[in-house]
């Protein structure tokens, strides 16, 4: 099975063209704006990883897991460690 791209790295570029130009009207156009803007894209492609995300191949593989319980493991984990990250993220915009 072949695998191009990537849902992740598609994700991020696609956000940080939309969200740049929003950033003053986001009252995010300072340093610590644009690091907690990277951060949530950083946080928010790992949210849920699926087989279109060439991660999910690369731990899927390498870990020797068939596709079916990937999903159910890995793709959760995923989910498990995206929604906390956004979370703190969110808490650190109140605390910076």
């Amino acid at each position: 099975m072949r695998k191009t791209g990537g849902l992740s790295t598609v994700a991020i570029i696609t956000a940080s063209s939309i969200i740049l130009p929003m950033l003053s009207e986001l009252q995010l156009a300072s340093e610590t704006g644009f690091i907690l803007s990277v951060l949530s894209m950083g946080a928010g492609s790992m949210l849920f990883s699926h087989t279109n995300d060439s991660y999910f191949w690369v731990v899927t593989k390498f870990s020797n897991i068939d596709v079916k319980n990937s999903l159910k493991i890995f793709s959760s984990s995923t989910a498990f460690m995206g929604i906390p990250a956004q979370l703190i993220i969110y808490l650190l915009w109140f605390v910076l």
